[in-house]
């Protein structure tokens, strides 16, 4: 097999822009992200994890315009409106922009996702699974892998809301590579029978809503769970980027609850480097827009 992988981190943040720009943050939304699967100058599918606040100011800033004439599937974590709010404005363009006619319509754009969150996205985007007919129901079960591409996509129940799920995207010779979608948890770790799936990803995005444990009140992990509970020793992270190996990185906070408010992504990690020193080549926070890539 030949080619390359990249994954995008279009969006990683909880806050809100307003809230975010108090840190000086100038761009951002609700956390999304984008693999592609490129051979040569093809891309052969991009797939994308949630499109909640901002992704499509992501897509826009972070892609080329030949984004949209790329084959495309989505991927939604869970129902909360913030991870799929963008949902059928991005299927509307994708599906109805292009074409040599000016009526020229695309098949409707693919969204895989379990029972319980397809119930909140077609209350929220029903034209789009209707007459609109741009979006194209995927249901998937926790625990059981689907095909996307290249791309084996193992969906793990976790404890947020109902029907929420991370993902374990494993690609490459002999699935060689394993990339961790894990934002929006509440409980941590998950069924120790889940663990295995995890360990010795070659990427991992890992949710860090707050610093300190204040999951009776945000209903998210903190910074302080994923250590104390042993969950970030259970991955076994190597960072060696040479081997294509990159360790994990925090997405999704806000800290805005925690006592002394929030972070900038700088003093976030010099705080997580003093705090918990011998997991701190492994563990770095994400940039918008970073990207990471992996041979085939």
């Amino acid at each position: 097999m030949s080619g390359q992988v990249v994954y995008c981190q279009i969006n990683k943040d909880y806050a809100y822009w307003t809230e975010k720009r108090r840190v000086g943050q100038s761009k951002g939304g609700h956390v999304a992200g984008l693999l592609t699967h490129r051979e040569g100058r093809e891309v052969r599918l991009n797939i994308l994890m949630d499109t909640g606040l901002g992704t499509l100011e992501g897509l826009a800033d972070l892609c080329e315009d030949s984004f949209w004439d790329e084959p495309l599937a989505v991927f939604i974590t869970h129902g909360h409106i913030d991870h799929h709010a963008e949902l059928m404005i991005l299927s509307e363009i994708y599906c109805k922009r292009r074409g040599k006619h000016f009526h020229d319509v695309r098949p409707p754009l693919p969204v895989f996702c379990t029972a319980e969150t397809q119930e909140h996205l077609y209350r929220a985007h029903r034209y789009g699974f209707t007459e609109g007919a741009t979006l194209r129901q995927e249901t998937i079960v926790a625990g059981s892998p689907v095909m996307a591409g290249i791309f084996q996509v193992t969906p793990l129940a976790v404890d947020h809301f109902e029907g929420a799920v991370i993902y374990v995207v494993e690609f490459g010779a002999g699935r060689r590579h394993k990339v961790i979608v894990g934002w929006d948890l509440k409980s941590l770790p998950p069924d120790d029978d889940q663990i295995e799936r995890l360990r010795r990803p070659s990427l991992a995005l890992i949710e860090s809503t707050t610093w300190t444990p204040m999951t009776q009140d945000t209903g998210h992990a903190s910074i302080e769970q994923l250590v104390s509970t042993g969950f970030l020793d259970r991955f076994e992270l190597r960072f060696d980027p040479g081997q294509e190996q990159y360790g994990a990185y925090l997405v999704h906070y806000s800290g805005w609850e925690d006592p002394w408010g929030m972070l900038a992504d700088d003093q976030l990690k010099a705080r997580f480097d003093r705090a918990f020193p011998r997991l701190a080549e492994a563990v770095r926070v994400a940039e918008r827009g970073q990207r990471w890539g992996f041979g085939l």
